[in-house]
């Protein structure tokens, strides 16, 4: 299996391809994107090919089917190495990058041997020409970590590969970025998600993964999480009263409270917010495409919904924007420390008067 099912990031692909070829490959790089669009999946191609015995690796064209391809996909590879967060736990432990031993929980009686991947960098490689390690939640390191990593980041073994994925440069330390290659990774199109739900079989209806596809924010990650919480009845329920906004702004108001405290604390509260601001923003695209004249694309629920506000809309783009704006706007201040009633209760407010400042249409007396 070669890049082709690696979708999205052609780009990285190339810049990868050139590197290898050019022999000049650097030993340290740190990936950064949203979750779930495809950065561990990358970094995976990128070690077969490397590891591969079919193809030379200046070639950075992994075969799929030789020994090795088949190692790493199985995660026997004996020259590849990862790291990632516990279950239960916060942070990355020290443990896993130096080597220790540790009780893993309160109740456990015997301690995990870590070797630690600074240990496992520096050992000469079994089956291959170099060692791999993949630290899968970078953003989970923490200082002690961090400064035990160091000495191997700035002192890297010959042919070692050090590949870290995080979420954003926010959540990296100063010394990880400094001595690492970043590799931004963006969202996937809405096209792309649905064709990975539709090919690993995760959804069987094409309406389906469109749907879901659209409500993902570019990642396969989150439109799975979508699923598996019937989420899509949530995003459904939204879309048919969300137009009724002007005329009944409590109605809306109520629902995505309702929603938003099926969150167990504050931080699936928040998240709660976001999502309903994804669904939001994405009518509001809708709608500015229609008065741009432009080709709308998306399921059923979302350009019924759409096409309901737009029949009574009499503003123009400028009103649809001071929307998106407003709606972006909560979904950042949802991460702050603020009343969550208060948050919602003031953004339905606002994006009411601002559809009655457009001169949307109301339906009551």
């Amino acid at each position: 299996m070669s890049w082709s099912d690696v979708l999205g990031h052609d780009v990285q692909i190339d810049r990868f391809k050139k590197v290898v070829s050019n022999g000049r490959l650097p030993s340290t790089f740190l990936f950064v994107g949203p979750d779930g669009i495809g950065k561990h999946l990358f970094a995976r191609k990128l070690t077969q090919a490397l590891f591969c015995d079919v193809n030379p690796e200046q070639v950075c064209e992994p075969c799929g089917n030789c020994p090795s391809c088949q190692q790493v996909i199985s995660d026997t590879h004996p020259d590849l190495h990862y790291v990632e967060l516990l279950t239960g736990k916060t942070e990355i432990l020290t443990a896993q990058i130096v080597g220790g031993s540790v009780k893993l929980t309160s109740t456990d009686k015997k301690e995990e041997v870590f070797p630690g991947v600074c240990y496992e960098l520096n050992l000469k490689p079994i089956s291959s020409r170099r060692k791999v390690v993949i630290i899968n939640d970078a953003d989970f390191l923490n200082e002690t970590s961090t400064s035990n990593l160091l000495k191997t980041l700035e002192e890297p073994p010959p042919g070692a590969v050090l590949i870290l994925i995080g979420t954003s440069l926010s959540h990296q330390l100063d010394t990880i970025v400094s001595r690492s290659q970043v590799v931004s990774f963006n969202p996937l199109e809405s096209s792309q998600v649905k064709q990975v739900l539709l090919q690993q079989n995760l959804v069987l209806h094409e309406n389906e993964a469109l749907e879901l596809a659209m409500t993902s924010n570019g990642s396969v990650g989150f439109a799975v999480k979508l699923l598996q919480g019937n989420l899509l009845d949530v995003r459904r329920e939204i879309l048919q009263v969300f137009p009724g906004l002007p005329d009944q702004p409590e109605v809306v108001s109520d629902l995505i409270q309702k929603y938003v405290n099926l969150g167990g604390d504050r931080q699936e509260k928040y998240e709660h917010v976001e999502f309903i601001a994804s669904i939001l923003v994405s009518c509001f695209h809708q709608i500015a495409l229609t008065l741009s004249g432009r080709e709308n694309y998306g399921d059923s629920a979302l350009l019924e919904a759409a096409d309901r506000i737009h029949n009574r809309w009499t503003g123009d783009v400028e009103t649809v924007l001071a929307c998106i704006d407003r709606t972006t706007d909560t979904s950042a201040h949802a991460r702050a420390n603020v009343n969550v009633k208060t948050l919602v209760e003031a953004w339905v407010d606002d994006l009411s008067q601002i559809w009655l400042t457009g001169g949307f249409q109301l339906t009551t007396p």
